[in-house]
């Protein structure tokens, strides 16, 4: 496998920029993020799914910083709503309407609130795009089952504001109140898979 220099994380959320770097920093020797570059410019995430969505980013940013990129985008998916009520990629989304932390917190807890607790679960569908500036792209997505709580932990994840309403069934509790142990735990099988890509991707 080609030695891997540089790659850069296609967001500026905090919470996802510490998830990833300290996933990636595992094979690469630089991680980088947006907050790195002096632009502004984003793409328009026009796509209907989370792998639309993330190769959109992609290829959008490894076109702006002529670097490898890697980009997540996700879908949700309850079991304690219709299908034509499931938010999949507008989960920041409330009446067509992005909103805060707080007030995305707020409209799920009123929701979760009121379903039986037996149908309290659902998953997450992750998409992961890696693009090189000559437009090599791999793509991969993992499903994650999660259950939802009401009401929402007080702990916070500065960009992660659903990880204080849901989190692994196998702990009983939300994502925001997991141990680094249970954290390490949780994000196993996404590391495998997400190192064994980089390396295909590079050799």
């Amino acid at each position: 496998m080609a030695k891997i220099k540089k790659i850069v994380i296609a967001t500026r959320n905090p919470g996802k920029v510490q998830r990833y770097k300290k996933m990636l920093e595992k094979v690469v020797d630089e991680v980088l993020s947006l907050d790195d570059f002096d632009f502004k410019e984003k793409p328009e995430e026009s796509g209907q799914t989370a792998e639309e969505n993330a190769t959109i980013k992609a290829i959008f940013y490894a076109k702006k910083t002529n670097l490898p990129v890697f980009a997540e985008d996700e879908s949700l998916f309850v079991d304690f709503l219709p299908e034509d009520k499931q938010p999949g990629v507008f989960i920041r989304r409330v009446n067509g309407k992005e909103v805060s932390d707080d007030e995305l917190l707020a409209y799920w807890d009123s929701i979760i609130a009121k379903a039986p607790k037996e149908k309290r679960t659902g998953k997450w569908h992750m998409a992961y795009c890696l693009v090189a500036p000559d437009g090599k792209t791999s793509l991969v997505a993992m499903d994650y089952l999660r259950i939802f709580f009401s009401p929402p932990s007080k702990i916070r994840i500065p960009g992660w504001p659903m990880s204080s309403i849901n989190g692994p069934a196998e702990f009983g509790k939300p994502h925001s109140e997991l141990t680094k142990e249970e954290l390490e735990i949780m994000h196993q099988e996404t590391q495998e898979v997400l190192i064994k890509k980089l390396k295909e991707f590079f050799s």
